[in-house]
């Protein structure tokens, strides 16, 4: 069955759909915990009762499309202009975050001819993006003088993306409701960041190979190859979406096949890598300073690669969109999670929540498909999959 002929009316949830919802809390929690200060109680307990009444009633109340239709409008365009002005009146030197420093540190060195890895942003750090992240961040820096300018767009592109996947207003509403709901979502907005635009651009990647290249198979494959070298330059966790996504694919290849799928992928990587990388001073610089060494280890290596071995067998393993945006997201949440509970037990609750020894927003990375992974599943006929 196609997603667009998914019924309107929503299914019993079963235990995937409250896997993803619970993981949508403990994110959303997590931040609510984080920025509460000293209201954590009544914060955390108010926004878990609000999410959930807000949950059942939608589920319980079902309205004409129409009207999902025009809140769906006018939320996304009020949105997009509160962004936008969210944007212009946040001073991004006044935040603790500089993700969109190391971003515009890296755009402004490109530009200069300079080497874009050794050059400090407003908080004394180094920029650690990976080449194609902070070539999506250009567009925005030359039109508007902002990379913070991203996130409203993303956001559009994002609905756009909704609305490609649902074909009743009252699934696509829910997903804004959802993202609207999202303290960390909200929070990434008002700092300017990009982990959770980032990986709502990989979201859309995955569901046009999942539909245009494995499904109808009207795309070729060199296309495919060029745009996972891009992705992949975005950020190294997105391994994680394109070996779940691909690997199943790629051994199915011919032998012609797989060498032009590498070939392409590999002209792509360097080339993009000769721009970032030649301007180094010399080879000790660029030893010493790249994405990878400024980024450091965040687990043992041996849990990094497991969670690639995992995403090899599911890939063989899933059947459809939704079974493969539902791994992708549990997994980049548990690649996330395995580190956060070892530092937790290893720095404890003060140093890792108040004094931010570990950074929240990794989480983001999956939030883009739990969120669609939790309405695919909760507007889903009963006995049917979505293929």
């Amino acid at each position: 069955m196609d997603i667009k002929k998914v019924s309107s009316n929503p299914a019993f949830l079963d235990i995937k759909n409250y896997s993803v919802f619970f993981v949508y809390l403990i994110v959303n929690s997590l931040f609510v915990i984080k920025y509460g200060e000293n209201y954590i109680i009544p914060l955390l307990s108010g926004y878990l009762v609000m999410v959930s009444g807000i949950s059942i009633l939608y589920i319980k109340i079902n309205l004409k499309d129409i009207v999902y239709k025009l809140f769906f409008v006018v939320g996304v365009i009020l949105f997009f202009l509160f962004s936008i002005y969210l944007n212009y009146n946040v001073d991004g030197n006044s935040l603790n975050v500089d993700r969109w420093s190391a971003m515009e540190i890296g755009i402004k060195a490109i530009f200069n001819g300079q080497y874009p890895y050794n050059i400090p942003d407003h908080m004394g750090r180094e920029s650690s993006n990976l080449p194609m992240l902070i070539v999506l961040g250009m567009p925005f820096y030359l039109l508007f003088g902002s990379v913070g300018y991203l996130q409203p767009f993303t956001f559009l592109f994002f609905t756009f993306l909704i609305f490609k996947i649902f074909s009743y207003y009252r699934q696509r509403l829910a997903v804004l409701i959802l993202l609207f709901l999202s303290p960390s979502y909200l929070w990434e907005v008002y700092v300017k960041s990009d982990l959770f635009s980032n990986f709502m651009i990989i979201t859309g990647f995955v569901y046009l190979i999942w539909r245009k290249f494995l499904k109808m198979k009207i795309m070729k494959l060199e296309i495919v190859s060029f745009l996972s070298a891009l992705v992949l330059l975005t950020r190294f966790s997105s391994v994680i979406p394109l070996t779940i996504l691909l690997i199943k694919k790629f051994f199915e290849f011919s032998g012609k096949e797989k060498l032009r799928f590498i070939a392409v992928f590999i002209f792509t990587i360097s080339a993009l890598g000769y721009i970032f990388f030649h301007n180094a001073p010399n080879l000790e610089v660029f030893l010493e300073h790249n994405p990878l060494i400024i980024q450091g280890a965040k687990q043992p290596l041996i849990l990094s690669l497991s969670y690639i071995g995992i995403a090899c067998i599911l890939s063989f393993r899933v059947k459809s969109f939704y079974d493969t945006i539902f791994w992708i997201g549990i997994l980049l949440f548990i690649c996330v999670f395995v580190p956060f509970i070892m530092f937790f037990f290893e720095y404890g609750y003060t140093n890792m929540i108040k004094n931010s020894f570990f950074d929240l927003s990794f989480f983001n990375m999956c939030m883009p498909f739990v969120i669609i992974t939790v309405i695919l599943e909760m507007f889903k006929n009963h006995n049917k999959e979505i293929k």
